[in-house]
C-alpha cells in the first residue's frame, strides 16, 4: 500500500518509463485502448486521521468499488498502483464501444462513491478520474491477462487529465469524448496542458446523465415491459423487508412457485422501485447444468468480477482470481490460501498436501465470503442479496446460503431466494426466510395483464377468454399467448382471427413451435442447437456447430431476438453468449427435436467441447450429460468419474456422491462384459470411501459398495487394486464389531502378500490384524502384528498409500500398539507411542490423520488414568474435530471430557457429557468401543446412585461383547459389575465379579486391569 506523496501520474509515467520487459522477445500488436486512470483523493489524509487498519479497510472498499464497475462493462483492471486503479477498455477484447463504457465505468465510481461517502461514518472517499483513448502496442507476454506491456501516449495522458479532475469528478480527452456518443453530458474545458505532451489537449469534464444498465431480467426481456399485476401482496412485503434493512435490520425471504409464475418478474420491480436508488443489488445464479458443481453460482460471480473468461486454462482463472482476492479484497496470505482452495482448487490432490482440512477451510471460506459480501451494506444504503432458481442449488452453495440467511439479521441485507416448490429445500422452505409463495392469476387479473401487454389492442372479449383459458392464470402464459395472437390477429379478417383462435396451441411447447415455424431455417437451427447447448449458450459454440457465416448467423440471432425467443450479452467474463427467454422457453424448443436429431446435437456438443483443448469451456458435468444424451454411455461415466475425483479433492463429499451415482447409472446402460465391469469399479472405488465419510463407517451403503468393488475385482484378477478394496471391506466390518469376519476377509489380504510380496499389502494386512487382534482382547497377536506395522512405515516411502486406504499405517499402527503396551501394563511405552503418533501426524500433515494422533494420546491417558492429560488432548480433539467435521473423533473426544469432569466431581455434568458423546458415537455406525464407554458410564451412574441405569446398561453390553467378540473390555466391564453390586451391598456378588474381571485380565494378558 503506498502512503507517498509523490503525484499519481508521476507513479504512472515512472512505471511506463520502465518499458515492457525484453519487448524484442515478444510478439506485438497494435490497438486501440481506452485508459481509465481512478485515484483516491486525499489518501496521506486518510492515513493520518483513520490509522493503517481503518485505512486498509478503506482502500479495500475502494478497490472494490472500481473493480466492480471496470468489469460490469467489460474492462480489465490492469493494475492497482498503490492508491490509484489501472483499467483498459478494448482489451484482452475490443468492442466499437470501449470509449463509452469507460465513461459509464467512471460515472458508476463517482455514483457509488457518492452513496457510498452518506453510509461511512467519519470518512469520505473521492475520486479524481482521467481518461483517453489512442493507439498502443502491446508487447503479448505469456501469462500477461493485464496489459503489463502496453506502451502507448493515452496511459499517461490518462493519468495527467486525472490531475486536472477536481474531487469526485472525471475529466476525458478529446478523442473519447467523440467516440462516446451523447449517451453522456459534457462540459468543455478548453485546451490544457499535459505535463510530457508538447500541444495543448482539448479536455472534457463528464457530467453524467442517468443511464440505467440492463439488469439480468431486461437482458432476457430487452426493453419490453408489462406492468406487475396481482402481486401487490408479495411486493409490499418485499419492500418492507428492504426498509427494514436499510434500518439496519436484515432479514430473509424466498419467493417460491412453479415456472413462470414471475419470480424474476417481481424482482425486477423491486429493483427499478425508488425507494431502492440508494441499495445495492448482488445476484448470483444457480444452473440446471451445474446442480453438483461445488459452489457454482458463487464462482461463477468471483469469475465475473477478476475478469475470467471462458477459455481461460486453470492457471490463469487462479492467477486472476489472486490478484482479486489480494489486491482488490486486501485478503492476507492465509485468507488468500483458504479461498484458493475452496474457490480455484486444484483438484484430487489437494488434501494431500493440506495443513487444515477442506471442511475448516470452506468454513473459513464462507466467513471470508459472508463478510465480504456484508461489508457493503450499511444502514440507509442495504444490500439485496438474491440467489436465484435455488432448485438447482448445489450442496455446497446450499450451505453457503444457509449460512447467508442466519446471519442477514446483523446487516442491512435482504437475503432474497427464488425456487421451484420441488429441489433440496423442499419441505423445509422457512431455513430460507419468510416464504412468499407466488400462486397463479384469476381471470380476471390475466385479462388485466394481457389488455397491459401493448399486443391486445383490437382483441375481443373472445380473444381475450381463449387467452384466459389457455393460460391457467400462469403469467408467462399469458404473455405468449397474448402475443402469439396478436400477431396472427394484426391485418385479418375477424374470421380469420376465429379461426386462429380455435387452432391455439394448449401448451406453451405448442406456442414455442408456433413461434419456430414462423421462423426462416437459419434461425430455428441456430435455435435448436442453442437449446441443445443450455439455456445459457455459446455463441462461438453454437455459430461452429451451425456452419453458418458470421453474417448469417447474427442475422438468425437477431431474429431470434425480435420473436423474444433468446437474447445475447448475458455470459459471465467476456465470451459472447445468448440466453433463452426461459428456462420453459428452451425446454419447449428442445422438445421440438426429434430423438435421433437430439442424440446428434449432444454428440456434435460434446465433441467441440472435447476438441477445444486447454480451455475452460470443458466442465466435466456438463460434458457428461451431452455424452450421455448423445447415447455415449462410457464416455459420460468416465466424465462423471473425473467430476466425482475434483469434488472428492474439494472436499464436497455429497457432490462427489452424486456425480458417481450419475456415473453408475450409465453404466448400466452399457452391455454387460468386461468394459461395463471395468467403469464400474472405478466409481465404486471412490464410491466406498466417499460413503464412508458422508455416512459413516458402519453404514450399510459404504458396505455394499465394497462387497460390489470386491466382487468386480475378484473378475479382473488385479491384486495391487484388490487391497485396498479388501482392506475396506474388513474395515467395514470392524466397524461393525463383525471382528471375525473382519479377520476372515483379512486372510485374502495375507494370501496375496505370500504370492505377491509388497509394502501395502504388509502394511494393510498386518494392522488389520492387529487392529482386531486388540479389540478381541488378544493382546499378544496385537503387539506382534502392529509392531510389524510401525517397523516396516516409511512415511517417505508409503505416504501416497493413504489416497488409496484412506489410512495412514504409521499413525494408527502407533495408536493401537500404545493401546497395547497400556493395556499390557507398559503405560510409559504406550505413552511414548502415543507421542510418537503425534509427531507423524504434524509430519504427514493430514487432518484425519492428526485428529488419531488427538486420540491416541488422550486413549491411552483415560487408560492409565491420567485425568490432566487426557483433558488436555481431548479438549484439542473436541475444538479440531468439531472444526474440521468428524463425527467419531468429536464423540470420543466429548466421552473423554465427560469422564475428565467425573473424576473432579462434576459428575452430573461428565454423565450428561458421556451420554451425548456416546449417542453420536453409536451414530457414526461403530459398534467398536462401545462396551468401553458404557463401563465408565456405569461406574459414573453408580457414583450418584443410579443404579438401576448402571445395571441395565451392563446388561445390554455383556451381550454386546458376547454377540460381537470384543472381549477387550470385558475385564472392565465385570470390575463395572463389582462396583455396582458392591453399591448394592451385595458384596459377595461384587468379590465374584471382581474375581472374573481378574480372571479374564489374565486370559488377555491385560496387566493393567488385574488388580
Amino acid at each position: 500500500m503506498s502512503t507517498s506523496t509523490r503525484h499519481p501520474g508521476d507513479r504512472l509515467g515512472a512505471l511506463i518509463a520502465q518499458g515492457p520487459a525484453e519487448p524484442s522477445d515478444m510478439p506485438s500488436q497494435h490497438r486501440q485502448l481506452t485508459v481509465m486512470f481512478a485515484d483516491l483523493v486525499g489518501s496521506t489524509a486518510l492515513l493520518e486521521e483513520h490509522g493503517p487498519e481503518a485505512f486498509s479497510d478503506l482502500l479495500r472498499i475502494y478497490h472494490n468499488l472500481c473493480t466492480e464497475a471496470t468489469r460490469t462493462q467489460d474492462g480489465t483492471v490492469a493494475n492497482y498502483l498503490g492508491d490509484g486503479v489501472i483499467s483498459y477498455f478494448g482489451y484482452p477484447r475490443g468492442t466499437e464501444d470501449d470509449p463509452l463504457r469507460a465513461v459509464q465505468a467512471a460515472w458508476t465510481i463517482l455514483q457509488n462513491l457518492e452513496q457510498l461517502n452518506r453510509k461511512l461514518a467519519g470518512a469520505r472517499l473521492a475520486a479524481r478520474i482521467g481518461i483517453a483513448t489512442g493507439r498502443v502496442i502491446i508487447h503479448q507476454k505469456p501469462g500477461d491477462y493485464y496489459g503489463e506491456n502496453v506502451v502507448g501516449a493515452c496511459l499517461n495522458k490518462a493519468a495527467r487529465l486525472q490531475t486536472l479532475a477536481s474531487a469526485n469528478t472525471a475529466v476525458v480527452c478529446a478523442a473519447t469524448r467523440k467516440l462516446a456518443g451523447k449517451a453522456f453530458d459534457f462540459e468543455d474545458l478548453g485546451p490544457q496542458d499535459l505535463k510530457g505532451f508538447e500541444q495543448p489537449e482539448v479536455v472534457f469534464r463528464l457530467r453524467p446523465r442517468r443511464r440505467k444498465g440492463l439488469s439480468r431480467f431486461e437482458a432476457l426481456r430487452g426493453e419490453r415491459r408489462t406492468p406487475l399485476v396481482g402481486r401487490d401482496r408479495e411486493l409490499a412485503l418485499l419492500r418492507k423487508l428492504m426498509a427494514r434493512a436499510a434500518g439496519g435490520s436484515g432479514g430473509a425471504a424466498v419467493l417460491v412457485g412453479e415456472p413462470g409464475i414471475g419470480k424474476s418478474r417481481l424482482i425486477d420491480v423491486l429493483r427499478r422501485d425508488r425507494a431502492m436508488e440508494s441499495a445495492r443489488f448482488l445476484s448470483l445464479q444457480c444452473s440446471p447444468a451445474h446442480q453438483f458443481s461445488s459452489l457454482h453460482p458463487v464462482k461463477d460471480y468471483l469469475d465475473w468480477v477478476s475478469g475470467v473468461n471462458a477459455d481461460d486454462a486453470r492457471d490463469v482463472r487462479r492467477d486472476k482470481l489472486r490478484r482479486l482476492f489480494q489486491s482488490a479484497w486486501q485478503t492476507d496470505e492465509e485468507q488468500t490460501a483458504v479461498l484458493m482452495d475452496v474457490v480455484a482448487s486444484s483438484g484430487p490432490e489437494q488434501e494431500a498436501n493440506a495443513d487444515i482440512g477442506i471442511l475448516l477451510k470452506r468454513r473459513m471460506a464462507f466467513q471470508i465470503l459472508s463478510k465480504k459480501v456484508f461489508s457493503t451494506a450499511v444502514p440507509g444504503h442495504p444490500l439485496l442479496l438474491v440467489f436465484e432458481d435455488v432448485h438447482w442449488i448445489d450442496p455446497t452453495s446450499a450451505e453457503f446460503l444457509e449460512n447467508l440467511v442466519r446471519n442477514a439479521a446483523d446487516h442491512a441485507c435482504t437475503v432474497l431466494t427464488t425456487t421451484r416448490p420441488e429441489g433440496p429445500f423442499a419441505g423445509r422452505l422457512s431455513a430460507l426466510g419468510e416464504v412468499v409463495q407466488l400462486e397463479r392469476l384469476s381471470d380476471a387479473q390475466s385479462v388485466e395483464l394481457a389488455k397491459a401487454t401493448g399486443l391486445a389492442a383490437g382483441m375481443d372479449e373472445e380473444t381475450l377468454h381463449v387467452i384466459v383459458e389457455k393460460s391457467d392464470g400462469v403469467p408467462l402464459f399469458v404473455e405468449e399467448y397474448a402475443s402469439m395472437l396478436a400477431e396472427n390477429l394484426g391485418g385479418r379478417e375477424k374470421g380469420e382471427g376465429q379461426k386462429v383462435r380455435r387452432d391455439v396451441p394448449m401448451t406453451l411447447g405448442g406456442l414455442v413451435q408456433n413461434k419456430l415455424d414462423r421462423l426462416n431455417p437459419h434461425a430455428q437451427k441456430v435455435a435448436r442447437i442453442g437449446a441443445t447447448v443450455g439455456r445459457v449458450f455459446d455463441l462461438q459454440l453454437v455459430r461452429s456447430l451451425s456452419a453458418l457465416g458470421r453474417t448469417t448467423f447474427d442475422k438468425a440471432l437477431a431474429t431470434l431476438e425480435a420473436a423474444d425467443i433468446a437474447h445475447r450479452g448475458t455470459a459471465s467474463g467476456s465470451q459472447p453468449a445468448a440466453i433463452f427467454k426461459h428456462a420453459l422457453v428452451q425446454d419447449a424448443v428442445y422438445g421440438s427435436l426429434s430423438t435421433a436429431e437430439r442424440r446428434r446435437l449432444h454428440g456434435l456438443v460434446a465433441d467441440a467441447m472435447l476438441a477445444d483443448k486447454g480451455g475452460r469451456r470443458i466442465t466435466a458435468e456438463v460434458l457428461a450429460d451431452h455424452l450421455l444424451a448423445a447415447g455415449r454411455n462410457r464416455e459420460s461415466a468416465e466424465w462423471r468419474l473425473t467430476a466425482a475425483m475434483a469434488a472428492a479433492g474439494e472436499g464436497s463429499a455429497a457432490e462427489a456422491l452424486a456425480h458417481i451415482t450419475r456415473g453408475l447409472a450409465a453404466t448400466e446402460l452399457l452391455p454387460a462384459g468386461d468394459e461395463r465391469d471395468d467403469v464400474e469399479l472405478r466409481l465404486r472405488a471412490i464410491e466406498g470411501p466417499t460413503l464412508m465419510v458422508t455416512r459413516g463407517p458402519g453404514n450399510p451403503a459404504f458396505g455394499a459398495a465394497q462387497a460390489r468393488a470386491l466382487e468386480l475385482l475378484r473378475r479382473q484378477n488385479k491384486p495391487d487394486n484388490l487391497v485396498p478394496v479388501i482392506y475396506n471391506t474388513a474395515l467395514h466390518d470392524w466397524a461393525c464389531g463383525r471382528l471375525a469376519e473382519a479377520d476372515r476377509v483379512n486372510d485374502e489380504i495375507f494370501a496375496i502378500l505370500d504370492a505377491e510380496p509388497s509394502d501395502a499389502a504388509y502394511l494393510a494386512a498386518h494392522t488389520m490384524r492387529g487392529l482386531v487382534a486388540w479389540h478381541r482382547g488378544d493382546n499378544p497377536a496385537a503387539l506382534e502384528h502392529l509392531s510389524a506395522t510401525v517397523a516396516r512405515y516409511d512415511p517417505a516411502l508409503h505416504r501416497e498409500f493413504y489416497m488409496r486406504f484412506l489410512k495412514e499405517f504409521g499413525v494408527f499402527g502407533r495408536f493401537y500398539l500404545g493401546l497395547t503396551h497400556t493395556v499390557m501394563g507398559k503405560t510409559a511405552e504406550g505413552a511414548k507411542h502415543a507421542k510418537a503418533a503425534l509427531e507423524l501426524a504434524k509430519l504427514v500433515k493430514r487432518p484425519h490423520v492428526y485428529g488419531f494422533a488427538l486420540l491416541a494420546n488422550f486413549v491411552t491417558a483415560m487408560l492409565r488414568d491420567d485425568v490432566p492429560t487426557a483433558s488436555r488432548y481431548s479438549e484439542e480433539g473436541i475444538e479440531f474435530a468439531g472444526r474440521q467435521g468428524f463425527p467419531e473423533m468429536v464423540a470420543m473426544s466429548m466421552i473423554c471430557q465427560g469422564w475428565a469432569k467425573a473424576k473432579r466431581g462434576a459428575i452430573d455434568t461428565g454423565i450428561h457429557q458421556m451420554e451425548e458423546g456416546s449417542a453420536l458415537w453409536a451414530m457414526t455406525g461403530f459398534a467398536n468401543w462401545q462396551a468401553y464407554f458404557a463401563s465408565l458410564l456405569s461406574d459414573a451412574y453408580v457414583a450418584v446412585g443410579r443404579l438401576d441405569e448402571a445395571r441395565a446398561l451392563l446388561d445390554r453390553h455383556d451381550e454386546r461383547v458376547a454377540r460381537f467378540g470384543e472381549a477387550q473390555f470385558e475385564p472392565l466391564l465385570a470390575k463395572s459389575r463389582a462396583v455396582l453390586l458392591a453399591a448394592a451391598g451385595d458384596s459377595g456378588g461384587a468379590a465374584a465379579a471382581m474375581q472374573i474381571a481378574r480372571e479374564r485380565a489374565a486370559r488377555n494378558k491385560a496387566a493393567l486391569w488385574m488388580g
